[in-house]
């Protein structure tokens, strides 16, 4: 993993931090009593020979000369006779220097060695916990990490939100959403700003407990500072769930506006809510240019949505064509059917007589009965009173259909009988 800009300038910060704390006990000759009585009585001053070490790393480190420190560090390490305070303070700044290299494991094991002796200033002790949480939470070792900032946060005079920000990672690195509420809510309450990062872990934390209400609260907030296309998705789904479709349909509507919607999908189950809405006219003008830019494919069921929005909305000539294309490519005939429907409806009779023609001919009919009920009736508009009476005699053979196409084929016998006395 490359370290960047910024990790490299916190690294020079926390390297200064820790040679200020090493040094100035030892530049001043002496410690108080009373400050020897608040830090327990123990001496915080570097031996001669250790301290001198140490100002040799810092100038390394300040040259990004990592390897050069540990060089001096890692034999400095294996002493066996050195001062707890110089054991803690090398050992610290070996992890520090060991991280530089991103050798995070060797790091994490020289930490630990440091926290065990536990001889530094509480300060740099309490640094040396979030430090160590930190790293174990990038190595994923939850529990851990969890252990050491709970353990900062105790000792914390005023916790930040970062501080909450990162053990609420590590509860939900093991999914243990129930522990980690507190601390992503304390995460948000405490940032002076709104941070995105934050809210969306305050998100996925509310969510994970169940937490409806809450969820769509933070959402809303996530809309309003940082809108983004999966906020709109994500409350959208959250106000169906809940039952409130006209808001949820909102949400959509807004990231339409603003081109969020950019997948078929995502375009198709907005025009179905508009048509759930009982609104045919923009669903259709979502389908149209969904078609129209290529985002939407050109497949019978998508036709076949286009084509019903306009038909709600009664622009019955419009749907024609997007009917009849849909007809085509489907591989059953139930949409001839539908297709033939419309054109009854403005008497149509001879396309609509094509159409059933076609739908029979395809097959697959849900209502074969039906079919052959509309296709007797655009016969019999026609005066083609023998194939209306043969469609009729095949919808009598279907119980939904029995009763009227027997009513039909009276007219149609009646019409029969008609011709012949014309003709006689």
């Amino acid at each position: 993993m490359l370290r960047t800009a910024s990790q490299n300038r916190l690294l020079r910060a926390a390297i200064a931090c820790l040679l200020v704390c090493s040094f100035v006990f030892a530049a001043t000759g002496t410690v108080s009593a009373a400050e020897k009585s608040k830090r327990s009585r123990k001496n915080f001053v570097p031996s001669p020979q250790v301290g001198k070490k140490l100002l040799k790393v810092q100038e390394l480190a300040e040259d990004e000369d990592f390897q050069g420190a540990l060089d001096i560090l890692v034999p400095l390490s294996k002493k066996t006779r050195l001062k707890k305070f110089d054991k803690a303070t090398v050992n610290q700044m070996l992890g520090y220097m060991l991280g530089a290299k991103e050798q995070y494991k060797e790091a994490l094991a020289a930490f630990e060695v440091a926290l065990a002796v536990d001889y530094l200033p509480d300060s740099a002790m309490q640094q040396l916990k979030y430090n160590l949480g930190q790293l174990y939470l990038g190595q994923e070792n939850y529990d851990r990490a969890i252990q050491l900032f709970e353990e900062w946060l105790d000792g914390a005079e005023r916790p930040d939100a970062q501080a909450h920000f990162m053990i609420t990672i590590a509860y939900a690195g093991k999914e243990d959403w129930a522990s980690g509420l507190s601390h992503a809510r304390t995460s948000v309450d405490l940032s002076t700003t709104p941070v995105e990062n934050r809210l969306r872990l305050l998100l996925a934390v509310e969510y994970q407990n169940g937490n409806i209400l809450e969820t769509l609260e933070v959402l809303k907030i996530l809309v309003s500072l940082f809108p983004k296309k999966d906020y709109y998705m994500q409350l959208a789904f959250g106000y169906s769930n809940f039952g409130d479709e006209e808001k949820a349909l909102a949400m959509l509507e807004l990231a339409y506006q603003l081109d969020y919607l950019d997948k078929e999908r995502e375009l198709t189950q907005l025009s179905q809510r508009y048509l759930y809405h009982d609104l045919p006219w923009p669903a259709s003008k979502v389908m149209a240019k969904g078609l129209d830019d290529g985002t939407v494919e050109t497949t019978a069921d998508n036709l076949a949505l286009y084509a019903n929005t306009l038909l709600h909305a009664r622009e019955y000539q419009s749907a024609i064509t997007p009917l009849a294309e849909a007809a085509e490519l489907s591989l059953i005939g139930d949409l001839y059917v539908r297709l033939a429907q419309v054109h009854l409806e403005i008497e149509n009779w001879t396309k609509a007589r094509i159409a059933l023609q076609a739908a029979i001919e395809k097959g697959g009919l849900r209502e074969t009965g039906t079919a052959q009920l509309l296709l007797g009736i655009s016969n019999y508009n026609e005066d083609r009173f023998l194939s209306a009476r043969t469609a009729f005699l095949a919808a009598a053979e279907e119980e939904k259909t029995e009763d009227s196409a027997t009513k039909w084929l009276k007219y149609v016998d009646r019409a029969l009988r008609a011709e012949e006395n014309q003709g006689s």
